[in-house]
């Protein structure tokens, strides 16, 4: 195996994130092979190790990376601004609050309701959220131990923004959810800050399940929910 240690991986883990906060695109395998002189089946393999652990998702069945979290290299519902104007597009409605906590500066986010379409507008500035409107909310309609059977399903149908609890409760009376969960931008912001902190730094390391329970359950999230 190419990879013998987490040297290589962590190096075109940030490479990657990198090159998405200042194309917002990501880097093409040709580019990790010219940067990292690696022949393609090793660039293949370095990306195969950074989807294992949880760093990127590839689209399936090729070499090309789909999702760096928190960035998506495909248009969604999820569009975060930065004060240089420079934007991106994030995977979910949780990834978009989360571009707060990995670059600790203000954001703005543009979105619309899962429900009826209308528009959100969110800026986040010091760990404190204004949205428009006030009552939006994070939806998660699956639990945790699912998020990962299918990051792809969970980020495009499973974490979205709601305008306000009746859009929820209306949207629950047609698309019930065995477990679900609603949650300010706020709560969001706070949920993400042990996973996106430090993201950008070569040094990161993902949190282990546990250290990510305790996290939860010092914000108030416990219960089958919850579990991971």
């Amino acid at each position: 195996m190419l990879i013998r240690s987490t040297d290589l991986g962590q190096q075109v883990r940030k490479y990657v994130l990198d090159h998405f906060l200042e194309f917002s695109v990501p880097p093409v395998v040709e580019q990790i092979m010219k940067r990292f002189r690696l022949d393609r089946g090793q660039a293949f393999e370095v990306f195969q190790w950074l989807e294992a652990a949880r760093h990127v998702r590839l689209v399936p069945g090729t070499q090309r990376i789909l999702m760096a979290f928190p960035f998506s290299a495909v248009a969604t519902p999820f569009v975060v601004t930065r004060r240089n104007r420079r934007w991106y597009f994030a995977n979910c409605a949780w990834d978009s609050v989360a571009f707060h906590a990995m670059l600790n500066e203000e954001i703005r986010i543009g979105s619309q309701c899962h429900h009826c379409a209308e528009s959100i507008s969110i800026t986040l500035a010091n760990g404190r959220a204004t949205a428009s409107p006030r009552e939006t909310r994070v939806y998660l309609s699956l639990p945790a131990a699912k998020w990962w059977d299918d990051i792809l399903n969970t980020c495009s149908n499973h974490m979205v923004f709601f305008r306000g609890t009746s859009h929820i409760d209306d949207w629950r009376s047609a698309n019930p959810a065995a477990a679900d969960a609603a949650l300010t931008i706020e709560q969001t912001h706070a949920l993400s800050v042990p996973l996106y902190r430090d993201r950008l730094k070569l040094e990161y390391v993902r949190p282990s399940k546990d250290e990510l329970v305790a996290h939860f359950a010092a914000l108030g999230l416990t219960g089958p929910f919850w579990n991971l």
